[in-house]
């Protein structure tokens, strides 16, 4: 398979509903065989990994980790899919409170490595 670039794609959230869907949309399209998957749910991020990995794409280098020194380092291009999932009785407002600490977290991140 013929990819558009070699540069390093980071996907937060990877372990997530909409961050796996974004590993094989990314895959599909080309876009770049360097791809890691990030989450702080290991169980969840290990588990997308070893779906990807039963799809065989040609080339692919796909890697996952919980370390976000290690998934943050040389990432050319990084997509986040990180959030808290929303929980019976929290409001829009209580969502948004604990997702701007995800947020926050994620440009700390981008600045420091």
């Amino acid at each position: 398979m013929e990819y558009l670039s070699n540069d390093k794609l980071l996907i937060v959230g990877a372990g997530g509903m909409i961050g796996s869907n974004m590993v094989q949309s990314a895959l599909m399209l080309g876009l770049t065989p360097n791809i890691c998957l990030y989450d702080i749910y290991e169980p969840g991020v290990h588990g997308v990994f070893d779906e990807i990995q039963q799809c065989a794409f040609a080339g692919a280098n796909v890697t996952y980790t919980v370390n976000p020194e290690e998934a943050f380092t040389g990432a050319k291009y990084i997509i986040s899919s990180g959030g808290a999932p929303r929980k019976d009785g929290m409001t829009r407002e209580d969502l948004l409170k604990g997702n701007c600490q995800i947020a926050a977290e994620f440009g700390d991140n981008i600045k420091k490595y």
